[in-house]
């Protein structure tokens, strides 16, 4: 068995590198040489972890061997491989995504010889599930029974909320519930969860991924969307890869997939590639703007050449691409980051990407350039930027901002971002009304937000007038967002987590 552990893992190395190497300019060469500098490493860890399984599996035989141990189940839950160990008696399995008032489909392979009931009923075939809330309560369990003439058994334990859910709820000063709903995500690596939840705290929808996040919500032609950024494990196994990478996946109105979108190959991104989680667009289920990032050369401030990360865009239109745009190809930007910390390549980090609805251009936010531009939507030239070193609009001392986050136009058509603060170790909303055409700052208002302080992610939406929700991202306070009325001074709600692993919390309606 360990053999095949390690022929198992040795052959997943190679298939890495092959993938890395079809990758290409989409930082698939430095892929590789991370991937060579980690083989030596994997190999010696690679008996280890054969002897580790070996001896698991192993302790499972010896706490149950019969002739349903090893048995695959095929369980699947809407669609998605729920993994079940029958080496023990009384398994339980979470399930990787429910909702409720839909039907969540589950399907099974009945083991020879056995009788298989759901929920008490004999399965005969798919079985649709219900829930009116999901929550770890016993009467909200999908219990599975398995049993043989033999005598053997098994049963079958699924909590409709899984057991590593994080714990969220919904409290507040002055608590109201506006009509939308909650679409955030909660946790780290393979144990992500996106989620949507009233604002009153019951959850009606998760899907657990890995490194999943920026769950959104789209109306097109009346039909309802969701959609999120799902990571490709192996890819972002790499070393010292600050961002992950992966496909946006779009779901129907029953939260069924529809599609998983990745970049398209281009003059530009000869390979294709995997499209970064931090922003993407949809105009319609088959009209979308990705966003990605590919090593180019980049020269400093003092000259030297670098190759470092550039921010790619691509938009695609009914699977033909209509636009892409590369931040390497304007140099004005090569030597206007902002200092970055561990040798970090990835000079724009740009994090969120709007269409204004008056011109139709594109508003970018770039983190390590502490700015936030205008991009033509036919041309690709940077039209104004507002903040950072190439700041066209004269920021006073108090106007600027520090590694902001989430930069898009207010029903007021005000530029609304998240300025994490990070240069003076306070976090505010900040609020501009530009005169475009003059370069100028005609209002401004800044939004205390009293000590709190995001070192990196955050969001803010205005919800109505004088009400604003702030997703607090990577807080360390353990409140995800707050529903804050500026008006009255107040807090409306807060979202409050055992987690404070979350990039960003929205509201749709």
């Amino acid at each position: 068995m360990r053999d095949k552990i390690i022929a198992a893992v040795m052959g997943a190395v190679l298939v890495i590198l092959a993938g890395a190497a079809g990758i290409g300019g989409f930082l698939g060469y430095r892929a590789i040489e991370q991937l060579n500098e980690n083989m030596q490493t994997t190999s010696s860890n690679v008996k280890d972890l054969g002897e580790s399984v070996e001896k698991q599996t192993d302790d499972q035989n010896e706490r149950i061997n019969d002739s349903l141990s090893g048995v695959d189940l095929g369980l699947k839950i809407n669609g998605i491989p729920t993994p079940v160990s029958l080496n023990v008696v009384n398994p339980r399995v979470n399930a990787r995504s429910l909702a409720v008032g839909i039907d969540n489909r589950l399907t099974l392979d009945v083991p020879v010889n056995s009788v298989v009931t759901v929920n008490g009923r004999r399965y005969t075939g798919a079985v649709d599930l219900r829930f009116d809330r999901l929550s770890r309560e016993v009467s909200h369990n999908t219990v599975i029974k398995i049993s043989r003439k033999t005598g053997e058994q098994r049963t079958i334990t699924i909590p409709s909320l899984p057991s590593d859910f994080p714990n969220l709820e919904v409290s507040g000063q002055n608590f109201e519930t506006p009509k939308g709903d909650y679409y955030g995500n909660v946790g780290t690596g393979a144990s992500t969860y996106v989620y949507r939840m009233t604002s009153s705290g019951r959850i009606l929808y998760y899907r657990r991924g890995q490194d999943i996040d920026n769950l959104k919500k789209y109306v097109f032609d009346g039909k309802t969307y969701y959609s999120f950024f799902e990571a490709v494990p192996e890819y972002n196994q790499i070393k010292n890869f600050s961002l992950k990478f992966g496909q946006i996946v779009l779901l129907d109105d029953q939260y069924r997939q529809i599609n998983r979108i990745r970049l398209t190959p281009t003059r530009k991104l000869p390979q294709g590639g995997y499209a970064e989680n931090h922003d993407y667009i949809f105009l319609s289920p088959t009209h979308y703007i990705l966003m990605g990032e590919v090593y180019s050369p980049i020269r400093n401030d003092k000259g030297d050449t670098n190759e470092m990360r550039s921010t790619y865009i691509q938009e695609l239109d009914g699977g033909k691409v209509t636009f892409e745009w590369l931040s390497s190809e304007h140099h004005e930007l090569d030597d206007s980051y902002q200092e970055l910390m561990d040798n970090d390549e990835d000079y724009m980090h740009s994090n969120s990407l709007v269409i204004d609805p008056k011109d139709d251009n594109f508003v970018l936010s770039a983190r390590n350039q502490d700015a936030v531009m205008k991009i033509d939507h036919h041309t690709g030239a940077i039209i104004w930027t507002l903040g950072g070193k190439n700041d066209q609009f004269g920021l006073s001392k108090d106007q600027r901002f520090s590694r902001q986050h989430y930069a898009y136009f207010d029903d007021d058509h005000n530029i609304l971002l998240f300025d994490n603060g990070v240069a003076s170790g306070r976090s505010t909303i900040k609020r501009y009304t530009l005169d475009e055409k003059n370069h100028k700052v005609t209002a401004f208002r800044n939004f205390d937000l009293g000590d709190h302080f995001s070192m990196y992610c955050g969001s803010v939406q205005q919800i109505s007038a004088d009400r604003y929700f702030i997703g607090w991202g990577m807080a360390s306070n353990k409140v995800l967002a707050t529903l804050y009325d500026f008006k009255n001074d107040k807090v409306i709600s807060e979202i409050v987590s055992s987690s404070s692993q979350s990039y960003r919390t929205q509201y749709f309606e």
